[in-house]
């Protein structure tokens, strides 16, 4: 069976990944430096004998010191915190990047990559395609188009096997309580959950698209471009936006509550406002999404009812 590799391992969809994959190796090392988690709360259910954590920044870390056949690249700061400090947000990606690539090519190991739907940049159609342009305006976008592009080159120089995944906005269980798409989901379930029944919308809430994914279909999706190892580039997404006004609707439906909207100036320069993306090629190899928006936020709700000590 081997052993096998996640970085960003104490992370949220990595967390998820490290279960899927669990029968598939005989160790799995998850590497975090806990930058974006501070804590080991996503893995510390995970048994100690299967899942070995280790502490370390990945662009440093020397993975030849640990046997595995294959790497599943996780590891990533959040897009707003690279704007604040872009000389650590190039380190951990670009940086931590080019660490994992070279190690891969050089000692034969198969990589997996996720990537984001932040390296397309003013998109002229949707939903959008894995063919067109990448031009990310972020350093968030550009360090992990900046990562594909090495393992385009190395595949040619030294024949890496590798597969990139472009996650959309990606929530649910164990999901962060701070990103630019998805911390809407988790700030108004748990504004819920609470008792509050307004939540606040920055922007006009007609205008903002999301392409909302849920975590367990997002991890499905790695397991099935995993078997694949084709040297491919694979949007993750579910190929149909929902404005902010249509999500309150859904959350209302779906958990059964009614909610008041106040709007506000959108305070945010760093996203887009709408994003969409095509899964024409994911599916295409047989992967099939499991979760619509309605049992995703029931699940995620539930999660974060468990939070707050409710059932």
């Amino acid at each position: 069976m081997g052993n096998a590799i996640i970085t960003g391992g104490a992370g949220f969809v990595a967390s998820h990944l490290a279960e899927a994959i669990a029968e598939k190796y005989d160790k799995i090392y998850l590497i975090d430096n806990l930058v974006r988690t501070e804590s080991l709360r996503n893995i510390e259910h995970l048994p100690k004998d299967k899942f070995i954590f280790i502490e370390a920044e990945i662009s440093k870390f020397d993975f030849a010191s640990l046997e595995a056949e294959v790497i599943y690249h996780l590891a990533a700061t959040r897009i707003n915190r690279c704007a604040k400090d872009p000389e650590e947000g190039h380190m951990f990606l670009a940086d931590g990047g080019f660490n994992v690539v070279k190690h891969c090519a050089e000692f034969g190991r198969k990589l997996f990559f996720s990537s984001t739907a932040s390296v397309y940049n003013n998109p002229k159609r949707f939903p959008i395609e894995e063919i067109d342009p990448c031009e990310p305006h972020t350093l968030y976008g550009a360090a992990k188009y900046y990562t594909e592009s090495l393992m385009r080159s190395f595949a040619k120089t030294h024949g890496l096997k590798y597969s990139i995944c472009r996650f959309f906005s990606v929530y649910g269980v164990r999901m962060d309580c701070e990103g630019a798409y998805t911390e809407i989901i988790f700030n108004w379930l748990n504004a819920i959950n609470k008792g509050e029944r307004k939540v606040t919308v920055f922007g006009n809430p007609n205008e903002k698209v999301l392409d909302l994914v849920y975590v367990k279909d997002v991890v499905s999706a790695i397991l099935k471009v995993t078997e694949e190892w084709d040297n491919e580039v694979y949007n993750v997404s579910t190929e149909e936006g929902i404005t902010i006004t249509d999500l309150v609707k859904t959350i209302s439906e779906a958990l059964d509550v009614e909610l008041e909207v106040e709007t506000k100036p959108e305070n945010r320069t760093d996203i887009e406002k709408k994003r969409v993306g095509s899964v024409n090629r994911l599916k295409s190899i047989g992967w099939t999404p499991e979760y619509n928006l309605e049992k995703g936020i029931k699940e995620t709700y539930q999660w974060i009812s468990s939070l707050n000590g409710q059932n």
